[in-house]
């Protein structure tokens, strides 16, 4: 097999193939075997007809496209070995002649550069939002609400009213929501099955009806029905109405650990909002200090890998949709944008996706950050556990690599907080290692051979929450 490279532009080469006649013969014995055993021909039983035979039944011609099915993915993955390339992602492949020589032109995504730029002075002031009184209460009250008890009562529904009721609705004669028997909290920011309905079930009694129409706004998350009218028939058979407990000790003892009277179940919310409060200052130093580090630094990446990352992006989105049982069609005009406009969106996901998993590799390389072996060790067994009762176990081994990138990410983005917000003297941030030293080097690993980590650290910035 003859292959020459082109140059290299935009982290992209392109290899020029010709198949010689013997990888040729060899695909076309294989095609034979396949086409003859889906044949029908005259006088043989399938799968015995000699290759003269089934190649006068077919034609050559079709021979010959059975056998480029096999042979150019074989051949431009011979070729991408014997030129000691790194894909990043699939090739694109075009065939530019068929006969009497196969020859491939094939586009090779090489693995993405990023130069990481000088961060000796990004520093963020920021700092965790305080916790109020009147937030501690909201907590406590909230926990008073989930103990409430829901009571019988004879009287007519009010707003706040658990009812127990039998509906139809329809639009233009057509039925959209049929329940029999079903529970139904009467709460003014209720928007089910259209905004407005549960205040129109307010003075029914129970054992009582009503029917009632509601002009559906336009902007309702159903298309087909915004703007119309809905028709209502609604019967009550059970009222009940929320009586909350008495906030007392005896109420809140083995809520959890530690918490035996109302003043610990304060300074217990009180723990938890500051936590939550931390937490969140440290997601919002993560996006901003990541985000800092990708405007300073430089990139070289394939648009065809970014490509296959967009293709990988909206598959996802796919799939997560598919479990809530809405097609790309259906979310595509909920959120009102073209395909194209998807395409777009996705493509500047890659691309952000790539630049920031670089820039966490990059900052890792250039602080010297290195996991320890207790926690490599731990990651793995929490990787385990993710996959306790799944068809198959998980090799530690294998996964090892993937695992030192997740923690090398998640220890950087830690240490570039933690020098974001480092000052000395009161003023100007601490003197630390720029990256001047750290020169353009190739990714050590592509985009679509780190998507095993991308569920563990979200893209390189989810990694350290």
């Amino acid at each position: 097999m003859k292959v020459t490279q082109g140059e290299t532009q935009d982290r992209e080469t392109v290899l020029h193939i010709e198949v010689d006649d013997g990888l040729l013969e060899q695909h076309m014995g294989r095609a034979h075997q396949r086409v003859a055993s889906r044949v029908n021909i005259p006088g043989f039983r399938k799968g015995k007809a000699p290759r003269s035979v089934v190649e006068r039944f077919v034609g050559r011609e079709y021979l010959l496209e059975e056998a480029i099915e096999s042979l150019v993915p074989a051949a431009v993955s011979d070729a991408v070995e014997e030129q000691g390339i790194e894909a990043s992602a699939t090739p694109r492949v075009s065939i530019v002649e068929r006969d009497p020589v196969v020859k491939i032109d094939a586009t090779v995504p090489l693995p993405p550069v990023a130069t990481l730029g000088d961060y000796s002075d990004i520093h963020f002031d920021d700092k965790a939002e305080k916790v109020t009184d009147d937030e501690v209460e909201e907590g406590v009250q909230r926990l008073v609400e989930a103990n409430a008890s829901w009571d019988d009562v004879e009287r007519p529904v009010e707003a706040g009213d658990l009812i127990t009721f039998s509906v139809n609705g329809t639009v233009d004669g057509e039925s959209f929501v049929e329940q029999t028997d079903s529970e139904y909290l009467a709460d003014s920011d209720n928007p089910n099955p259209v905004p407005g309905f549960s205040a129109e079930l307010a003075g029914i009694e129970s054992g009582g009806s009503k029917d009632f129409s509601i002009e559906i706004p336009d902007d309702f998350n159903r298309p087909e029905l915004a703007g119309k009218t809905a028709e209502f028939s609604v019967s009550v058979s059970r009222i009940r109405e929320k009586n909350l407990p008495e906030l007392s000790d005896d109420l809140v003892k083995g809520l959890g650990e530690g918490i035996n009277t109302v003043a610990d179940l304060r300074s217990r919310i009180r723990e938890n909002l500051e936590s939550r409060s931390q937490q969140a200052l440290k997601e919002s130093l993560q996006e901003k200090v990541v985000d800092a580090l990708v405007e300073r630094s430089e990139f070289e990446l394939s648009p065809l890998m970014l490509e296959h990352e967009a293709e990988h992006i909206l598959r996802e989105q796919q799939n997560t949709l598919a479990q809530y049982n809405i097609s790309f069609e259906q979310y595509i005009a909920q959120t009102g944008k073209s395909s194209e406009e998807m395409v777009d969106d996705a493509k500047e996901t890659a691309e952000s996706r790539v630049k920031r998993t670089l820039i966490m590799d990059r900052l890792a390389e250039a602080e010297g950050i290195e996991p320890t072996e207790d926690e490599i060790e731990e990651e793995l067994k929490v990787w385990a556990s993710q996959h306790e009762g799944h068809d198959h176990e998980v090799d530690t081994e294998s996964e090892r690599p993937a695992v030192i990138s997740v923690l090398k990410r998640r220890k950087a983005i830690e240490k570039a907080i933690e020098l974001a917000q480092t000052k000395t003297n009161g003023s100007k941030p601490k003197a630390r290692k720029t990256a001047k030293k750290a020169t353009k080097a190739k990714a050590k690993k592509a985009p679509e051979a780190a998507k095993n980590e991308e569920t563990a650290d979200g893209g390189a910035e989810k990694a350290s929450t």
